[in-house]
């Protein structure tokens, strides 16, 4: 019978996420309200009530998008490790998943207690806020060497342990 795992981890937010954060909200409001009044102010005399309802479905278009650049900072990160497998998935704001990489644990090259210099290899820093970092090196065929920093829980460590039994 497979075990499987999944663990879910938040990516902190850090200073610049809160600047970034602060600066959408801003520059969304100023540029709506600064299109609503171009808008007005173009369609000035016969077209008024074209150029207003024009103006705040601009407005509200802009504030839009704000929401959902702000949005597009709320990261989490969901390892699954299925028997000898490992897949790692980065979720976007709740609702949209993309899958960084998934690899047979069976085939790793090294398993750290730390983060471990990469070199010039393919990094993947999918680290919550919680918990040491580890570091799995392992290869592709297409990217060639990858390092995997990632910070698993109790149970999930213990899950991959027993195919990485190398821990330095």
């Amino acid at each position: 019978m497979e075990t499987i795992r999944e663990q879910l981890v938040s990516r902190p937010f850090t200073k610049s996420d809160r600047t970034k954060q602060y600066l959408i909200t801003i520059l969304s409001f100023v540029l709506g309200l600064a299109v609503l009044l171009l808008m007005i102010n173009i369609f000035t005399s016969v077209y008024f009530l074209v150029g207003l309802v024009l103006g705040i479905l601009l407005a509200v278009g802009i504030i839009y998008l704000g929401y959902y650049l702000i949005g597009r900072l709320n990261v989490e990160y969901e390892y699954c490790v299925a028997g000898t497998n490992i897949s790692v998935d980065k979720i976007i704001d709740r609702k949209k998943r993309k899958s960084l990489c998934s690899f047979d644990l069976r085939d790793a090259t090294g398993f750290y207690h730390s983060r471990k210099d990469q070199g010039d290899a393919v990094a993947y820093s999918v680290e919550g806020d919680e918990g040491d970092v580890y570091t799995i090196e392992f290869s592709d065929p297409q990217n060639g060497k990858i390092y995997l920093y990632f910070t698993p829980d109790e149970k999930t460590l213990q899950m991959i342990s027993v195919y990485l039994p190398r821990l330095s």
